[in-house]
């Protein structure tokens, strides 16, 4: 699954008036509050806010980004072996 799809599928959607209604009903891990068919904002709990945070954190990573690229050619030359490669065998 990729990791869009993984983030829409976390994604719970309201509306303006459900949240003024009663919002700790409405606002749940990840929020999208719409107004008519227009996005008004997003609401993050804690938990995936301060997930939201370190993946922002890690991607700003110049070292990180270094390993991933060497990682990425590793792969191209056959050198270094994915881990879904390396599951299939076991079952996993």
């Amino acid at each position: 699954m990729t990791k869009a799809y993984q983030l829409l599928q976390r994604e719970h959607v309201a509306s303006i008036r459900d949240v003024q209604k009663n919002p700790s009903r409405s606002l749940r891990g990840m929020t999208r509050v719409m107004r008519g068919s227009t996005t008004f904002g997003f609401f993050f709990s804690t938990d995936e806010f301060d997930e939201l945070l370190e993946d922002l954190e890690a991607a700003s990573s110049k070292d990180l980004r270094a390993r991933v690229r060497a990682a990425r050619k590793g792969l191209k030359k056959g050198d270094v072996v994915s881990l879904a490669d390396l599951a299939k065998p076991y079952g996993v």
